[in-house]
């Protein structure tokens, strides 16, 4: 009497869509292997594909059947199907029904159970949690040309945002890694925050990359910009945990005098070095008088007057070259979209390639200013 019935769980089974929208197709003419003519037979292929038209105004489900007929090969005893059923066999949702899909979980965030309820209510179509990761996985393949396209393009650019955060997959903490040259984006992901990733994405890189001051970045070789957002934000919590440091106190004075002109130049005329440097004169004063041979009683004056030192050369070279920012906040943009994520769900091991790389293109649509949804039913590969 106390035994629990085992509850079975109901398998989810597609019903194909009847349609009168009928394609027909032309059958396979030559054979790949034997490049003879195949025979034309009585036997009937088709395959339905349901999708959606956008319009200006409207959206609507279009469900199409495509038809034709099997040619057969006599060099190697069987049957082909035409070309396009070939292409389209074992799917039953078309691009721009999966991309919308695409648009609802990474723009929108919304969860799967979601996502499939609004197909059932708004198009009346029945999917399973699994087409939705179907989906996802085709629009990312789809896109791996673009996604390697992005970081071409980053790697040509004269200076490359850097910066990584922390993810969960199934409970195990993991790195997100963007790169950027401000206007197209390209993610990775690694088990550690070992720089590997780093180094073997900039090797060959000749620019100045741009950073926060995680130590492992100062293993490449290129020329590199240390972020002053981070800089002056270490910078202004130190002062809220030390009032009454005077020498600190000071010693920030100081630097306040060289970097408000500085700014107040990059305000007025962008980031060139043409009105940018007449201040490295200012710089060069500061560093003798304020870091070099002097000394600090202050522990907290001692450490940033370390890290000066140990960063002189990373910190200053937006003075010297044209149209180099001097802070990460591109990367930091681009890494928003997770840190917000993290927040509603967990990633899985899976699917977490497939969906970073899809929010590349999603962030690159973004800074470019174009219509993610609009770009993915455009069908093109490349930005203009």
């Amino acid at each position: 009497n106390n035994t629990k019935e085992k509850v079975k769980k109901k398998g989810y089974f597609r019903t194909t869509p009847k349609t009168k929208n009928i394609i027909s197709v032309r059958r396979k003419l030559i054979c790949p292997k034997h490049k003879c003519v195949l025979l034309r037979t009585n036997k009937e292929s088709k395959q339905t594909i349901t999708d959606m038209v956008f319009t200006k105004n409207t959206i609507r489900k279009r469900v199409v059947c495509f038809k034709g007929v099997k040619s057969y090969c006599q060099e190697c005893s069987r049957y082909y199907l035409p070309p396009k059923i070939e292409q389209i066999k074992r799917k039953h949702l078309g691009h721009n029904f999966q991309s919308w899909i695409v648009y609802q979980r990474l723009y929108l965030r919304l969860p799967y159970g979601i996502i499939k309820t609004n197909l059932e209510e708004l198009f009346n179509e029945k999917i399973s949690p699994a087409s939705i990761s179907n989906s996802i996985k085709y629009i990312s393949k789809y896109y791996r040309y673009t996604d390697r396209h992005n970081l071409a393009e980053i790697l040509k650019s004269p200076f490359i945002h850097a910066d990584e955060t922390i993810v969960n997959v199934l409970g195990k903490e993991h790195y997100v890694w963007v790169f950027s040259n401000g206007s197209q984006i390209y993610f990775r992901i690694t088990k550690t925050r070992e720089n590997k990733i780093v180094k073997d994405t900039l090797k060959n890189y000749d620019g100045v990359l741009i950073s926060d001051f995680y130590p492992g970045y100062d293993a490449l070789k290129c020329k590199q910009q240390k972020c002053w957002v981070h800089l002056i934000r270490d910078i202004n919590d130190d002062l809220w945990k030390y009032p009454f440091d005077n020498e600190f106190e000071s010693f920030v004075n100081e630097l306040k005098k060289i970097m408000i002109p500085i700014f107040m130049t990059i305000e007025r005329f962008g980031s060139k070095k043409r009105y940018l440097k007449k201040h490295i004169k200012q710089v060069g004063n500061f560093y003798k008088c304020h870091i070099e041979n002097v000394y600090y009683n202050s522990e907290i004056a001692l450490h940033y007057q370390k890290r000066f030192i140990k960063n002189r050369k990373k910190l200053f070279v937006f003075l010297e070259l044209d149209n180099i920012p001097w802070n990460n906040n591109m990367a930091e943009r681009a890494l928003r979209h997770i840190a917000v994520q993290r927040k509603i769900s967990t990633f899985f091991a899976e699917g977490v390639n497939d969906y970073l790389l899809l929010l590349g293109i999603m962030q690159t649509c973004r800074f470019k200013k174009q219509s993610f949804l609009q770009f993915l039913i455009s069908g093109k590969k490349t930005f203009d």
